[in-house]
């Protein structure tokens, strides 16, 4: 699954399974139609329980985003990451360019379902 964002932030909600290697796709982002440079941008996924406001686990470039140079972000947890949560969360995609202007891409809720075969 892709996601194209075009007006930020973008609500972009996720579903995954507790102990499950999460990859939900990719994330396009544009501005008037064009890809977004990332190049030496940097970026940072807080996830924060929904309920205290508590930073359960914080993704990075290189440790779950990966920023390209043609506007595709890419986000992935491990299960060691995914199985570390449980329930509902929110969260917010932060990206700073090479001006250090910080601007949150994406935010939405992060819903982690603990039931499966391996639970």
């Amino acid at each position: 699954m892709s996601t194209v964002i075009s007006i930020l932030p973008a609500k972009v909600d996720y579903e995954l399974w507790q102990g499950n290697t999460w990859e939900p796709g990719t994330i396009t982002a544009t501005v008037s139609g064009v890809a977004v440079n990332f190049t030496g941008y940097t970026a940072l996924m807080a996830i924060k329980n929904a309920n205290n406001g508590a930073t359960a686990l914080t993704l990075t470039n290189g440790s779950g985003i990966t920023l390209s140079s043609v506007g595709v972000i890419t986000l992935t947890m491990t299960a060691a990451q995914t199985a570390t949560l449980s329930g509902e969360y929110k969260y917010g995609l932060d990206i700073t360019d090479t001006n250090s202007k910080k601007r949150t891409y994406t935010e939405g809720t992060l819903t982690v379902n603990t039931v499966g075969i391996d639970n």
